[in-house]
């Protein structure tokens, strides 16, 4: 009897021990970090300053900026915007060291070197001119011939407009910004500036003194109806499929009315700088 009290009491302590090392594994094994999911890739988007669009100062970094961000977010990708020089933009894009350039227009070689997205803008390429000098009657470009014509650096214009400069139709004047190109307008070292409406207006009205933009005009003929697209890097692995991921996020916006309620913030000047949210 005292025996097999023994070898029970012994059995029990084996159990205990067995037990008790079990409990210690298992701690063991929930204390390990657990593996973490792999992140996404963020996405590199090289930018540069053409506002209200795109700014390093503005809010979200402008309207355009903006709405890639979000729809991005649609899909579950991170975005980040880097900040260069226009011709400095592109040139990433086509050695494939960003992923995108925020923004282009469909025009020229951009078509040929880009995948370009759905359409982000719609914008109006119009003429600036100094009031008091007549503005000649035109319905093609090349009824402007005889003028100097002042176009921004790196800006996506028409091939027509060069062409028609290269037949010396018309002298173009090449400024490293649009607000050079309002300035060289106004002391006459040009007769004409093709710009953007809307960025060009938002240039005068915080560029400049009332009486300068005041002595200023436009047409209301348009040289160029735009769009504006994100341009994805052909010299990226899986460009494509990002193109694609970006379009349905995009479309996700518009269907949504997101895309509207941004556009509205533009239209209000939700994007200027100083304004925060």
């Amino acid at each position: 009897m005292v025996y097999g009290v023994v070898v029970l009491t012994r059995c029990l302590r084996a159990a205990a021990a067995l037990i008790a090392v079990m409990l210690l594994a298992v701690c063991f094994i929930v204390a390990l970090p657990l593996p973490l999911p792999a992140r996404a890739e963020v996405l590199v988007v090289a930018t540069g300053e053409y506002k209200p669009y795109c700014g390093d100062n503005l809010p979200h970094y402008g309207f355009v900026n903006h709405v890639i961000e979000k729809a991005f977010r649609e899909v579950s990708r991170e975005v980040r915007f880097e900040f260069y020089p226009w011709a400095r933009s592109f040139d990433l894009a086509l050695a494939g060291k960003v992923q995108a350039v925020s923004y282009a227009y469909g025009a020229g070689s951009r078509e040929r070197e880009f995948l370009l997205s759905d359409p982000i803008t719609h914008e109006r390429l119009i003429v600036f001119y100094r009031k008091g000098r007549r503005m000649p009657e035109w319905n093609s470009l090349r009824d402007l011939h005889g003028n100097v014509i002042g176009v921004t650096r790196s800006f996506a214009y028409t091939d027509e407009l060069w062409e028609l400069a290269g037949q010396g139709v018309f002298t173009l004047n090449v400024a490293n910004t649009d607000q050079l190109n309002f300035a060289k307008l106004l002391d006459g070292r040009i007769d004409l500036f093709i710009a953007a409406e809307m960025v060009g207006y938002r240039i005068l009205r915080t560029r400049f003194s009332p009486d300068e933009a005041a002595a200023l005009a436009s047409t209301a003929q348009a040289v160029v109806d735009h769009h504006g697209y994100l341009a994805f890097s052909r010299a990226v692995k899986g460009g494509e499929k990002l193109c694609q991921e970006f379009n349905r996020g995009l479309r996700i916006l518009k269907e949504t009315g997101a895309y509207e309620v941004m556009y509205q913030d533009l239209l209000n000047g939700r994007y200027d700088e100083g304004v925060t949210w």
